[in-house]
């Protein structure tokens, strides 16, 4: 009878170590409610965890920009003050743009929150494509060959990077109206680059020059007024040939018709042929001044400020050249390692307490990059201002020591000496409305969006985005596989349990 049993049961346990597929299907498909259930609960857990429980959808649009300004690379204007592509998005080119909407529908501080501003260069597959055929070709670089490539790389990276950006506005602003958020996006750069010019004179070639009335009737005295009509004369003179430099002598002021070539030339005429000659009278020869102590005490108060004016001059000449000295010593040393340090030690320090901070920063910065040729070309153009600076003063210096001739001039008649200064002085005025007209004219023409601050890349487009990214839509499909193989797996536990327990009660059953 055990004999029997026995083989029963292991008949049934043969049987049982045959897998049959149905088995397996039929409760996957019971369970079906089930699995996807979890499946979707670890899919609203990573939603919530990673999106907040939202998935949101913007629209933006979005306007390319390239600045191409000499200098831009560097952070630098023209003129030498600091650049920032955050300038487009500050306050008061924010500002402006508003004031120029028609009754908008938000507020100023909406607006702010709405546009933002980022890099936009997309040349870094073309460079890191580069640096990596560098690293796969095995060509025999030495480590410094390759550090300098990647320098090289990086340098061209970043001073692109500050050349092109993107600004955009996000559409929900405006109620998604594209036009007027094409509006809005143009008129930034257009504001900034008025503002900048205008207001700023970030290019030397479009600073304009005196906007009033030239300031010769602000006193009585001649000695007073041919000074003052001197130099405003300078003043305009340097303003025309910055223009005339920049190849501006073509444009033509509207008002009076006069090219730049024709202001230029009624310059040097009133200045050699007028103010020259009435200097000439009043200040050498002493003509129409009343009194003689006042004309004496002038003319030394004058000559003591120009020799001062002279004496700062030739310091400045001496300290930037001490510099070039200095940065070439550097850049030997550089060269040559082995006498690197006998010439540090033989090398003088600059130290002049009496100029300003200024410069001596100025000079220290130019010094931190004293390797770079533009920057030594800079230190020399700067050396070579000064020295033609210096040249007029000590011919000015030259002019107030002659001797004076008292009385030699005494009989001309004050009040036409007067009228002269005042025909001078309506000439230099009209023609610094000239020059003003001509300015306009040239500020114009760097506003333009192929201008000389800026470039559009195209035009405004519209961008769709969302926070659900394909990062993340990935994650939600593993995440939702990952929920349905925890719960097959459930399953399959419960499955396996159930079948010891049963196994277990036949046993028992046997063995009773």
């Amino acid at each position: 009878m055990s004999t029997k049993a026995e083989a029963q049961h292991q008949q049934n346990q043969h049987y049982d170590d045959e897998i049959d597929l149905k088995d397996l299907i039929v409760p996957l498909w019971r369970a079906k409610f089930f699995i996807l259930l979890m499946g979707s609960l670890v899919t609203m857990s990573l939603v919530v965890f990673y999106l907040g429980g939202f998935v949101l959808q913007s629209s933006h649009a979005t306007l390319q920009l390239q600045f191409n300004f000499k200098g831009v690379e560097t952070g630098k204007f023209p003129n030498g003050a600091n650049f920032s592509p955050l300038e487009l998005i500050s306050t008061p080119v924010l500002a402006q743009v508003y004031q120029q909407l028609k009754k908008p529908s938000f507020s100023y501080s909406d607006l702010q929150a709405a546009v933002t501003l980022a890099p936009n260069f997309v040349g870094t597959e073309s460079i890191e494509k580069v640096v990596i055929s560098l690293i796969a070709k095995d060509k025999g670089l030495s480590v410094d060959d390759f550090n300098t490539a990647i320098d090289k790389y990086t340098q061209v990276l970043s001073s692109r990077s500050k050349t092109h950006v993107s600004l955009s506005l996000d559409l929900a602003l405006v109620s998604g109206n594209f036009a007027t958020a094409q509006s809005i996006l143009t008129n930034i750069p257009a504001a900034w680059a008025q503002q900048a010019l205008q207001d700023r004179g970030v290019l030397a070639t479009s600073t304009q020059p005196l906007s009033r009335s030239l300031s010769t009737h602000l006193s009585e005295d001649l000695l007073v007024k041919i000074n003052l009509l001197s130099d405003a004369h300078l003043l305009l003179s340097q303003q025309t040939e910055i223009l005339k430099k920049a190849q501006f002598s073509s444009i033509t002021d509207p008002e009076t018709d006069r090219t730049m070539t024709d202001v230029a030339h009624l310059l040097s005429v009133e200045g050699k042929y007028k103010i020259a000659i009435l200097k000439e009278m009043i200040i050498k020869s002493g003509a129409g001044v009343d009194s003689l102590d006042w004309y004496h005490n002038f003319r030394a108060a004058r000559l003591g400020k120009l020799r001062r004016e002279s004496n700062r001059l030739v310091r400045m000449v001496v300290v930037y050249e001490d510099a070039l000295a200095q940065f070439s010593q550097a850049k030997d040393a550089t060269q040559n390692p082995r006498t690197s340090m006998a010439n540090s030690q033989s090398s003088e320090q600059i130290y002049a307490p009496q100029l300003s901070d200024g410069l001596i920063n100025s000079l220290l910065e130019l010094g931190s990059s004293m390797s770079d040729p533009a920057f030594r070309k800079q230190l020399i153009e700067r050396k070579i201002d000064i020295s033609s600076q210096l040249q007029s003063i000590l011919s000015e210096i030259e002019f107030y020591q002659t001797p004076a001739d008292d009385g030699s001039f005494s009989n001309l008649d004050t009040q036409r000496i007067e009228k002269s200064i005042a025909a001078s002085n309506d000439m230099l005025f009209d023609l610094n409305r000239s020059l003003v007209n001509i300015s306009s004219i040239v500020n114009q023409q760097y506003l333009g969006d192929n201008g000389q601050l800026y470039n559009l890349l195209g035009s405004v487009l519209q961008q769709d985005t969302s926070n659900m990214t394909s990062n993340i839509q990935l994650k939600l499909i593993l995440g939702f596989i990952l929920g349905c193989f925890i719960a097959v797996l459930a399953i399959f536990i419960r499955r396996v349990i159930s079948s010891d327990l049963i196994t277990a009660t036949v046993k028992n059953k046997i063995s009773a």
